[in-house]
């Protein structure tokens, strides 16, 4: 008799016990229970490697002994093991903790940046259960993670896109008045010369009146149009990603050169976004941002209507679309302006109907060699 007492005891305590634990960690499962995936950098080239970092945080006197931890995040920010080779995996990204009291635990995976893009950890469940496994529950959070991806940095040479020739227009030098904040050199004082000229250093040194030469207004800017139009191609994916990492590559070198470059490009939902110009590292950030967000699965709009007005003023417009309304205008716009280009990014399937000539370009996606920019890498 005493043990049947003494085991009924028992099957009341742990009875109680059961019930107690489960309505502690029903009820208190989730308080001051955080999760947050991050990257050192918000932004990284297409083709690079960064870090994703996954932090649980369990903030209270309560052992967690699993807690399941899942969100959606895009394949093309693919994970790697420890000898970078690819984990397969869905849409979504599942992670199994166990995490004690007032404790926090950190995962780190290195991840290949696969595709240019913006992107985002969405749909966050967390769920947990208790010390006897006997009742699960859950619940749906926001992430705050955002990442960009900028195009692929790519070295086109000159034979496959004759950037030097069209960005001489834009490297001109409007000859009118000399700027007096460039100067160039002394040189003996001609009687034209203004009184302001003469370099009295110079004059007490060599006896003689030397005058400073100063050189002509700095350069005008250059527009770089990028249109994405949908149209009828083979493999369009190819051939507008082409024309975006195109775009990154031509505002660099007018950076590099010195002239300032203005953008005009679609946004995420396919209207124009204008980049006003700039010649600073802030600046190509900006348009290498404006170039992340594009997407091409939408109605991008024409950006035809943002040719510039100014005679004086050279562009560079890069379409694989070439229908009649934007061949016409643009031809508008060339007899009025000797600094428009076009260039046709186009597959070796698709039949252009335009004929490439001094200042139009036909360009076959993949022909030609052309590696990452190093030289760059300032910008």
């Amino acid at each position: 008799m005493t043990g049947f007492i003494i085991a009924g005891v028992l099957l009341i305590i742990a009875y109680g016990f059961s019930r107690l634990q489960a309505g502690v960690y029903s009820r208190f499962w989730n308080r001051n229970l955080t999760y947050s995936v991050s990257s050192p950098t918000g932004a990284v080239f297409e083709g690079e490697k960064t870090v994703i970092t996954d932090l649980l945080t369990n903030g209270k006197k309560l052992p967690l002994p699993w807690v399941h931890v899942s969100y959606r995040i895009s394949r093309s920010l693919q994970y790697l093991d420890n000898i970078n080779r690819k984990i397969d995996r869905g849409e979504r990204r599942s992670l199994l903790y166990i995490v004690g009291m007032n404790k926090t635990v950190t995962r780190k995976s290195t991840v290949l940046c696969s595709k240019r893009g913006y992107y985002q950890a969405t749909g966050l469940t967390l769920s947990s259960n208790n010390l006897l496994m006997s009742n699960h529950t859950g619940e749906k959070a926001e992430l705050a993670f955002q990442l960009l991806v900028y195009p692929r940095l790519v070295d086109y040479p000159e034979t496959v896109i004759p950037f030097r020739r069209m960005l001489g227009d834009a490297l001109a030098r409007r000859f009118i008045d000399p700027d007096p904040f460039t100067f160039k050199g002394i040189r003996e004082y001609q009687p034209f010369d203004s009184f302001r000229q003469i370099n009295w250093g110079a004059t007490a040194r060599t006896g003689v009146m030397m005058s400073n030469i100063y050189d002509f207004t700095v350069f005008s800017d250059l527009t770089i149009l990028l249109n994405l139009q949908n149209y009828n191609c083979y493999d369009k994916e190819l051939v507008f990603e082409e024309a975006i990492r195109l775009t990154a590559f031509l505002c660099r070198q007018c950076l590099k050169m010195r002239v300032p470059v203005s953008l005009v490009c679609p946004s995420g939902d396919g209207s124009p976004v204008c980049i006003s110009a700039g010649s600073s590292a802030a600046h190509l950030e900006m348009v290498y941002t404006a170039l992340a967000f594009i997407e091409y699965n939408v109605w991008n709009e024409s950006v035809a209507d943002y040719f510039p007005t100014d005679p004086g003023k050279a562009f560079v417009l890069i379409s694989s679309c070439h229908d009649e309304d934007i061949y016409e205008r643009f031809l508008s716009e060339r007899k009025r302006n000797s600094g428009a280009f076009w260039i046709i990014p186009c597959h070796a399937r698709n039949e252009i109907a335009i004929t490439a000539g001094e200042d139009i370009f036909v360009w076959e996606v993949g022909a030609g060699s052309a590696g990452p920019a190093n030289e760059y890498a300032e910008y």
